[in-house]
């Protein structure tokens, strides 16, 4: 019974460990606008054609998070896996800021104001810290498993 209970955590490890909900989450954000509301995605994609900065921070932390998790393990290179998440998370944070901060006209304040778009980020924000929590516990792990790959990733 108990390999039944790890394999099911180990599973759920596995879950929040990979950037796909992370990055779900994200592009779900409700925005809410003064006349248009709706999903981040959305107005990532309005930005996109136009080269918005908060388009291409959105872009480039969801290429750092997909890319490290198909193209590193942690074995080999776990400090540069982590630093690639963690990277990944911050342009993702900065997409969101930029976003708010650009908007001078205050179009999308009431997004602070509304219980359904601000719990929805605010559930996103939990998720990057437990992504990146597990990520550092995942890095740890694999470092004390084989303590050449600190030696070896810097």
């Amino acid at each position: 019974m108990d390999h039944v209970n790890k394999a099911g955590n180990m599973k759920t490890l596995q879950f929040f460990t990979a950037p796909y909900l992370l990055i779900s989450a994200f592009l779900l954000i409700l925005i809410s606008g003064e006349m248009l509301g709706g999903p981040y995605l959305l107005y990532l994609l309005l930005a996109l054609p136009h080269g918005g900065i908060h388009a291409l921070l959105a872009i480039g932390g969801i290429l750092c998070l997909v890319l490290a998790h198909t193209q590193l393990n942690w074995a080999a290179n776990g400090i540069l896996k982590l630093i690639a998440n963690t990277l990944g998370v911050l342009l993702l944070t900065a997409s969101l800021c930029s976003f708010f901060y650009n908007d001078t006209g205050g179009y999308n304040i009431s997004t602070f104001e509304q219980a359904v778009p601000l719990g929805s980020m605010i559930i996103t924000g939990l998720i990057a810290l437990l992504f990146l929590g597990l990520n550092v516990s995942s890095y740890l792990k694999a470092s004390r498993q084989d303590p050449n790959t600190v030696a070896n990733s810097h």
